[in-house]
């Protein structure tokens, strides 16, 4: 028996098989699925199964997107495992923060927003710690569309994106360390 309409391709053939002396409704995961599930094993290998939930828990299309840089930093540069950790769980994030839109479908202003949202007042952050994670979350995004937008160029010769361009980087004020 074949699942017809918009969610046979997400759900996969249903059929029924004979399971000890009953019959069982089984369903087959999709090809894409099955995909996903073996490129976040990969990507997850040695760490905490919390890292490969919050790739579950993004769109699936943000989830390979994920699963293809991770790859791709993983043969351009020697990916250590925090890196690897930091990038999914910002990555994640990220996405979660702006309800799975597609990545290539942020705007720069979606950027602006998630970065000011670790902005804190004088009176909670007297020395703009917060200043060091935007900053920080700022290279992490700039290397990501990068690779996003122009993935068959050579990372030290990739351009910025238009959705990330003059986004600068932020100074603390005098007096703070």
């Amino acid at each position: 028996m074949n699942n017809t309409g918009a969610n046979a391709s997400k759900a996969g053939i249903k059929d029924y098989r004979k399971n000890e002396n009953h019959y069982a409704l089984y369903s087959q995961p999709s090809s894409s699925s099955f995909i996903l599930s073996r490129k976040i094993d990969d990507i997850t290998a040695g760490l905490t199964p919390e890292f490969s939930r919050a790739l579950y828990r993004i769109a699936e299309e943000n989830a390979f997107t994920v699963g293809d840089y991770i790859l791709t930093m993983r043969t351009e540069i020697n990916l250590p495992d925090h890196y690897r950790i930091d990038l999914i769980r910002f990555l994640c994030t990220f996405s979660i923060f702006n309800k799975n839109k597609q990545f290539k479908a942020i705007t720069r202003e979606d950027i602006i927003s998630f970065l000011d949202s670790f902005r804190k007042p004088e009176t909670s952050d007297p020395l703009h710690k917060w200043i060091g994670t935007y900053n920080n979350y700022r290279i992490h995004l700039l290397r990501f569309f990068k690779w996003l937008y122009y993935p068959e160029i050579e990372p030290d010769k990739r351009p910025k994106p238009e959705v990330i361009e003059n986004i600068p980087q932020l100074k603390r004020k005098a007096g703070a360390s």
